[in-house]
């Protein structure tokens, strides 16, 4: 018996997000993110509300590239995650030291549940 196991990214939406936005920052479309979340009308998403964002058969992870005046506290706010799982990715000894041109895991898979 084989078992075929799906990685899937998760986002949590913000105020003032899009469809449109979030499939642009994760590099998808629209229509999918419809597809895997069932979402019955593309003009409405809830603050708070958990979107599948990328779907794969191997794990993956999304990197951002830090930034001048870059926080911690607002890549994890842009990509929908938290500061503690910044530092457990990226295995940051200070969270309140990260440095210009530095590669983050800002983003990454999961199996699915079955």
């Amino acid at each position: 018996m084989t078992t075929h196991v799906t990685n899937v990214m998760f986002y949590t939406v913000r105020s003032g997000d899009t469809l449109t936005g979030i499939a642009a920052k994760f590099g998808t479309t629209v229509e999918q993110l419809v597809k895997w979340n069932g979402i019955p009308n593309p003009d409405v998403i809830k603050t708070g509300q958990r979107l599948t964002v990328s779907q794969s058969d191997s794990p993956q992870a999304l990197r951002y590239t830090v930034r001048k005046g870059d926080t911690l506290t607002a890549i994890a706010a842009k990509f929908g995650t938290t500061v503690e799982q910044l530092v457990k990715w990226n295995k940051i000894a200070n969270p309140d030291r990260i440095n210009i041109g530095q590669q983050l895991i800002v983003a990454k898979s999961e199996p699915a549940s079955v």
